[in-house]
């Protein structure tokens, strides 16, 4: 443990963040009802406690600005007779609310949210935002504009709302009132599908209104409107037998469920399909007594059709929106003719040309005029890809047009080709395109004409077209993809390695194949084979391969079109893939790519973003680069190909320097009295890091990224690197350690340690040891954890270094303390507060006040231990030190407690919780919440206590500290009665005490 922080003194992160300015107003809640329930603020999802806690939230919430009452509230949590406890539950779950939706305000308020009326409750409606209400809005728009006969309009607000649902109301949440409210938010739901399906009848597109109402159909049966307009949507798709059998079948549903025959407007809906009165007939509106079927006549069909669609491949599996969306636009089934241009794009082996062929395939009847393929060779090795005017030449000559009669000009010629589409249905499919530019005179077509292209490219910015972009296949579309490919019963009898083949794979469609074909050459190969060579990343790119088809050859294709462009942006973003291959880490954000090309983070954006129009990366909603499996390891080969070992170290140092002075500028926001010792990186600024929040939203982010960063360089066989590696492992220990990596944390300073042994370097050594001592005592493994600590301490001295023996000797006390070897502790901390007065280090003065305390309490001097934490606490808050104070009102409370004192134990107790979880101080709070219910406990308040056990549990588990998770533990089944001891880890009982301290 580092001196100037003890070792139960772990960090927070909580819900709650303090913030004392005047005016303020914490961000709006975003409630989601609509669904299982949830709660979002500023896009970060917040914790709303136990399933009653969440009853009460949705019951306020379902009458904002409104007075309920306590008795209210009960009997819309609690079936039956409530519990004699159900009012001091209530005060539990309004203190639980009031901590999410004004997190800052501590337990006495004041409040603006959540207030007390007489007899009970009344939730601010400008307090959260609810899709609920959302849902009602936006039906209400959709009927005005429906009752205005705007109905593509109704139709888009009708979708909005549609939208807000994420599964069944309420999900999740108990109670008589959650029941109810499902049952009226499930009935306008209901409602809303058959007013949308009305739209959709009187926009003429049946087929997706039959679509909708079969799905309302099966869920609500006997509903005779629903049942009404699905008969005219079949009707309408030319499906007379299926609406007059969907009659019968709800005529048979009401005379057994209900004893009841059919309403007169269905049986007059019946009627009329039987007599195929013209009546029902698009177009019209969804109501019976419609206009007259549509005249419009067939165009003259030209005696030269085409029929170019390359053969539809025999073992198409997956995709199945992907085909969905693009039926709808290329062929919506209404008999309306199509006028979309639709651009498939995705990375290289995404399976963009399979699934335009086989979509074109599924869709080419309702083209009967023809349909056109063209490959434009956008991204073809060692071939010149067609220029504008070679893509309309051939498309004129494919509709008959005599070669000599094709304009020289591409505007003429794109003049002649829509001359030659007027009044016909014709399919277009332009495979391997190279960008929008390519095809650009196609983009306009007459109505009736589709065009559907693939592209490695980007078509989000391409004018009158729908971009579909194709991911990677989910993992049950792969797994079946692959059984198709090699026999279901071989994928069955290898089922955990078939599994695994997707996930090496990627799930991209190009490498299941290749790893499928290699296993088809050896047919009585376990799939596990393959896996284990998969797995060596050295040999994925060469295993997936099969003839001339290569994964690699793929993707260096892509990387070839941008290094061999004549832009500026296409060369710096081929520069940028190599660079993102020195880096092996989850993302990378573009602060980091910027060090690594030694760039600014303007010209690191623009990097990326053309990258992700090329398909070879991807940016999630921080702006970091994600790369796909494969495409890393690709992007791994090219930084080896293409830059030199100089070049490749120099980079990765500059992106090492940049975590770690960014991660020293987090510590200090969190911990400004935190001293670190003289680290020496790259010169870089650290990321901007505008306050605590800031810095704790940064490490949230980028934690794995850093760890894997550090991991990387001090594997490196280059001790410089190595060294670097190690100083930023030193650097992120505390904001790692605060914020719960425990096990990362030590498993980074095991490799440091191997890193001193292996250079020599005495101080690497002795960090490391000291570090990693630290981190097997968070863990509990105190004797582990000694031994490290007198290492470091040993080569401490011999170095001389002072203020480091100085910090040595206060991790040994505090881990003494937690041995119960209290003169031993208590030695070390006099020893400590010595140095810091030679020394003069304030903060070394004060942590030994802390270990002098903690000892003196462990030896029953409570005196002596109340005396050291009063002189703690002065200094702490004189010097802004509010981890120390925070710890200096725990020693305080737990001697008050100590003395059968527990009414100010408990204040103080309190305190010091509001302070840990104000400064992002999470280790303490599982440790402080038990002590705190124990108090509580003691005052009589059980459900207050409850509710402390059991967030302690859960901050104990999240932080795998196993000795507060126990202690936890055990105080709930003193409490209810139930056995919890059996999660709280192996060395739960043994340690409370130990750590407790009774």
């Amino acid at each position: 443990m580092d001196a100037t922080r003890p070792s139960e003194q772990l960090s927070t992160e909580s819900a709650v963040t303090a913030d004392d300015s005047a005016g303020f107003r914490p961000a709006l809640l975003r409630l989601r009802l609509l669904g299982p329930v949830a709660a979002w603020r500023e896009g970060q999802g917040v914790p709303l406690g136990p399933p009653l806690q969440r009853a009460t939230l949705c019951l306020l919430a379902s009458q904002p600005g409104q007075v309920v009452t306590k008795a209210k509230l009960i009997g819309g949590l609690w079936d039956g007779p409530p519990p004699k406890t159900a009012a001091q539950s209530i005060y539990t779950y309004i203190a639980g609310l009031r901590r999410v939706l004004e997190p800052g305000k501590g337990p006495r308020g004041p409040f603006s949210a959540l207030l007390n009326r007489s007899m009970g409750y009344v939730l601010l409606r400008e307090s959260l935002r609810i899709d609920a209400e959302d849902f009602q809005r936006g039906l209400q728009d959709a009927r005005r504009l429906r009752a205005a006969d705007d109905y593509e309009g109704s139709l888009k607000a009708f979708d909005a709302a549609w939208e807000l649902w994420s599964g069944p109301a309420l999900c999740g949440v108990p109670g008589p009132f959650a029941d109810a409210e499902r049952i009226r938010l499930e009935e306008l739901r209901l409602a809303a599908g058959e007013d949308r399906a009305d739209v959709l009848l009187h926009l003429g597109r049946h087929q997706e209104a039959a679509e909708g109402l079969t799905d309302l159909v099966s869920n609500a049966p006997v509903r005779e409107r629903a049942r009404e307009l699905l008969m005219i949507a079949l009707y309408r798709c030319g499906r007379q037998a299926e609406a007059l059998n969907s009659y019968v079948e709800i005529r048979t549903l009401l005379a057994d469920q209900l004893g009841v025959d059919p309403g007169e407007r269905l049986r007059t809906c019946h009627e009329l399909i039987l007599r195929n009165d013209p009546r029902i007939d698009p177009p019209g509106s969804g109501e019976i007594h419609l206009s007259g079927p549509s005249t419009a006549s067939s165009p003259e069909k030209d005696p030269h059709t085409p029929r170019q669609l390359p053969r539809d491949i025999g073992l198409f599996v997956g995709r199945t929106e992907e085909l969905r969306r693009l039926r709808s636009l290329l062929a919506p089934g209404n008999g309306d003719p199509s006028q979309a241009v639709v651009a498939i794009t995705g990375t290289a082996g995404a399976g963009k040309s399979a699934l335009a062929i086989h979509a074109a395939h599924a869709v080419r009847d309702a083209f009967p005029d023809g349909q056109v393929y063209a490959n434009l060779l956008g991204a073809t090795p060692g071939v010149e890809q067609l220029g504008p005017l070679d893509v309309l030449g051939r498309l004129l000559r494919a509709l008959g047009t005599r070669p000599e009669a094709v304009p020289s000009e591409p505007d003429e010629a794109a003049t002649m080709l829509r001359d030659r589409l007027q009044k016909r249905r014709v399919l277009i499919v332009l495979d391997d395109a190279s960008g929008p530019d390519q095809v650009r005179p196609l983009l306009r077509m007459p109505l009736g004409t589709a065009v559907l292209i693939t592209s490695r490219e980007s078509f989000s910015i391409a004018d009158d077209c729908v971009p579909l972009r194709l991911a990677t296949m989910p993992p049950d579309e792969a797994l079946a993809m692959l059984s198709a490919l090699l026999g279901a019963s071989r994928v069955a009898i290898d089922s955990s390695d078939a599994a695994e083949l997707v996930r090496v794979c990627g799930g991209l469609p190009l490498a299941l194949r290749l790893a499928a074909a290699r296993l088809t050459d050896r047919p009585h190969a376990p799939l596990g084979d393959l896996v284990r060579r998969l797995r060596d990343r050295r040999r994925i790119l060469h295993e997936l391969e099969a003839g001339e088809i290569t994964i690699r050859a793929s993707l260096e294709l892509s990387y070839d079109l941008l290094s061999r462009s004549p832009r500026p942006i296409d060369q710096a973003a081929a520069r940028a893939l190599c660079h993102l291959g020195v880096l092996h880490i989850p993302s990378i954000a573009p602060d980091i790519l910027a060090a690594l090309l030694d760039a600014s983070s303007a010209e690191a954006e623009r990097c990326v973003d053309r990258l992700v129009r090329a398909h070879l990366a991807e940016t999630d909603e921080h702006g970091r680069v994600l790369l796909h499996d494969l495409v890393r390891l690709f992007a791994m080969e090219m930084a080896e190909r293409h830059l030199n070992d100089g070049t490749r170290r120099d980079a990765l140092e500059r992106a090492l320097g940049l975590y770690g002075v960014t991660a020293r500028l987090a510590m200090k926001l969190m911990d400004p009295q935190r001293v670190h010792p003289a680290y020496t990186f790259a010169e870089r600024e650290p990321v901007p890091l505008a306050g605590l929040q800031d810095a704790h939203a940064w490490l949230g982010r980028e934690s794995a990224n850093i760890l894997a960063a550090a991991a990387q360089a001090m594997s490196s066989p280059d001790h410089s690197v190595a060294r670097t590696g190690a100083h930023l492992a030193f650097s992120c220990h505390w904001p790692l350690a605060y914020t719960g990596h425990r096990n990362d944390v030590r498993v980074m300073h095991q490799q440091a340690l191997r890193v001193g042994e292996r250079t020599g370097d005495q101080n690497v050594l002795a960090l490391a040891h000291g570090y990693l001592g630290t981190s097997l005592h968070f863990m509990g493994r105190e004797e582990e954890a000694l031994a490290h600590l007198r290492t470091e301490l040993a080569l401490q001295r011999s170095q001389r270094d002072r203020f480091a023996e100085m910090k040595a000797l206060g991790n040994m006390s505090v881990t003494y303390s937690l041995m119960e070897r209290y003169e031993e502790a208590l030695s070390c901390s006099q020893a400590q507060q010595e140095i810091a007065r030679e020394i003069g280090s304030e903060v070394g003065a004060r942590h030994s006040l802390l270990g002098i305390g903690w000892a003196q309490f462990g030896l029953g001097d409570l005196p002596a231990s109340m005396a050291a934490a009063c002189d703690l606490h002065t200094l702490a808050r004189e010097a802004g030190d509010r981890m120390h104070e925070a710890e200096a009102l725990c020693s305080m409370a737990r001697v008050r407690f100590e003395e059968d004192a527990p009414g100010p134990a408990c204040d103080l107790f309190e305190q010091a919780l509001l302070l840990s979880r104000e400064v992002g101080y999470r280790d303490a709070v599982p440790r402080i919440l038990t002590h705190l219910g124990r108090s509580r406990r003691l005052l009589g308040h059980i459900e207050v206590a409850l509710a402390c056990f059991r967030e302690a549990l859960t901050v104990g588990r999240e932080l795998g500290d196993e000795s507060w998770e126990a202690a936890a533990a055990k105080e709930l089944a003193l409490l209810d009665g139930s056995d919890h001891l059996d999660s709280a880890g192996p060395k739960g009982e043994e340690q409370v005490d130990a750590i407790g301290h009774r």
